[in-house]
């Protein structure tokens, strides 16, 4: 039996409803609906073609054909080079009228031991355009290898042909490509930015003490410290699957790539949380003024910080030891990273719920900074610049959230756009860098503005014990000249009296020796009588 046709009503009755067809090779066919679909799924089929519940709404029968052996397809296409390596399917349906619903359907394909390729292959999922004549894989997603059940599947967006198609495999090159030199670039410029604020600060505290920073002023700058810790371990990550990948076909992740994996993964998560709360701590202090925040409410978020990323990194790495959940898987000379099934839980997910809470908090603290512009009676410089480091702090958070996640599309995406995702993801992580420059320009003219503030207050405290004291000793002065006039005044009128006395005195004795002289002369007179 080479093939099997099923045209069918899509309701069967009994809440029974025709979703596909499956083969297998040397056993047959056979019909799969809602009630056996994960059953035929999971077995050794060689191919299978199922349609999406809401795809099916408008659709009244079904119609598959499955060509086990389709040596009339082999050689349709002779423009491309792509060479059959499945089954055909072919799908039409018959709709109810409207057409309006989208189309969805999986497919599952075995390479048939005849057409098994003898070279390393690259596998694409295809339909037959029949107005070029060519295989064509758009609008169908890249096929995925599943290792259970030796297979590939993939999805389409419509109801044509389909197949699997295979082309030589253009083998990778060892060198990196330009998005991985610019993504090393960008992040060791990061890397040297962060050293070189760190040598500066030291040389400030060592050379000028009185100019250095404290400690407490560089709390925003932790979480551009938790995102250069990333950048160091994604590029150690890089460089070790880059050197130690053995083959391109290698698919497992080897012990050191896991490793440093999941140390990449553990400071992706800190890192999201550290700048989620710092924002939330502005968001305490510019928004709920009172009572302000305290840094040691700050540090207890960044214990709790550490505790929930090592608890997502924990499920992560116990989820991964057992094989069979396909957690990571190797991109040969890339990464090792999380798989395609997965990579929404662990990463998606996570990153998107910290970047909504940061738009929240973003929103409401540019709120808070616009009524305080817009209703401040005079500008305060070190409010200024504290609002400014605020807001780079939040576009950070922005920035690192957006490019993350556009990385978990690459795994899957087509490779137009996962070129561009690319270089979104490149440029987001490359601006952390110069987030990390503005914020130090701006604390450390902060804190020189501090400083002149201080510098002054001491002149003018200067100044004014300057003038006391010369007020003082002017006082003084006036209070000596007193006294000393008084003192002359008083030696004067001392020396008037004493010489007034003397002069009296004087008087005195003259007038008694006249009198004495007066007796003499009179007795004289007396005795010559």
């Amino acid at each position: 039996m080479d093939s099997i046709l099923i045209a069918q009503p899509v309701n069967q009755g009994d809440n029974v409803i025709v979703l596909g067809a499956s083969f297998r090779s040397g056993i047959g066919g056979e019909v799969i609906n809602n009630l056996n679909k994960e059953t035929i799924t999971n077995s050794y089929l060689s191919t299978a073609a199922i349609i999406n519940d809401q795809s099916l709404k408008d659709i009244t029968s079904l119609n598959i054909l499955i060509i086990d052996k389709p040596t009339t397809h082999e050689n349709i296409d002779n423009s491309t080079n792509k060479t059959l390596a499945s089954s055909v399917v072919v799908v039409t349906v018959q709709p109810s009228g409207s057409t309006s619903t989208s189309r969805n359907i999986s497919l599952y394909f075995q390479i048939l031991p005849d057409y098994q390729p003898t070279i390393e292959a690259d596998y694409f999922c295809s339909f037959y355009d029949t107005i070029n004549s060519i295989w064509n894989e758009s609008l169908c997603t890249k096929p995925q290898y599943n290792q259970i059940f030796n297979r590939y599947e993939c999805s389409c967006s419509h109801f044509t042909s389909f197949a699997l198609v295979w082309l030589p495999k253009i083998p990778l090159t060892r060198y990196l490509n330009a998005q991985d030199i610019a993504s090393l670039i960008f992040q060791s410029i990061s890397i040297l930015c962060f050293i070189v604020i760190i040598i500066h600060g030291l040389i400030i505290r060592i050379c000028k003490p009185s100019v250095s920073i404290p400690a407490r002023d560089l709390l925003p700058l932790i979480s551009c410290a938790v995102t250069m810790i990333l950048f160091i371990f994604y590029i150690a990550l890089a460089m070790t699957v880059y050197t130690k990948t053995s083959s391109e076909n290698q698919t497992s992740c080897f012990l050191s790539s896991s490793v440093l994996m999941f140390f990449t993964y553990f400071f992706l998560i800190f890192m999201f949380c550290v700048k989620t709360s710092i924002g939330y701590f502005n968001y305490l202090r510019f928004v709920y003024l009172f009572p302000p925040p305290s840094y040691r409410r700050l540090f207890i978020m960044l214990v709790i910080s550490f505790f929930i990323s090592i608890t997502w990194v924990a499920f992560a790495a116990g989820f991964n030891s057992n094989s069979s959940f396909q957690i990571t898987q190797l991109y040969p000379y890339k990464l090792c990273w999380f798989t395609r099934r997965v990579i929404y839980y662990f990463l998606t997910i996570p990153v998107g719920l910290f970047l909504l809470i940061n738009i929240f908090i973003f929103i409401r603290v540019s709120q808070r900074i616009i009524n305080h512009v817009l209703n401040a009676t005079s500008r305060h410089q070190t409010y200024e610049r504290m609002k400014r480091c605020v807001l780079i702090l939040l576009l950070s958070c922005a920035t690192q959230g957006i490019g993350w996640l556009f990385g978990p599309f690459l795994t899957f995406a087509n490779e137009d756009t996962a070129n561009v995702l690319g270089w979104f993801f490149i440029i987001f992580n490359g601006l952390e860098g110069l987030w990390m420059i503005l914020l130090y320009i701006i604390i450390r003219s902060q804190r020189m503005d501090e400083q002149k503030r201080v510098v002054a207050a001491r002149e003018l405290t200067k100044s004014k014990e300057s003038k006391s004291t010369s007020l003082t000793h002017k006082k003084s002065f006036e209070e000596d000249n007193e006294q000393e006039d008084r003192s002359i005044t008083r030696d004067t009128e001392v020396k008037y009296r004493n010489t007034q006395k003397e002069t009296s005195r004087s008087s005195d004795d003259l007038r008694d020796n006249s009198i004495r002289n007066s007796h003499v002369e009179d007795n004289t007179f007396t005795s010559y009588c």
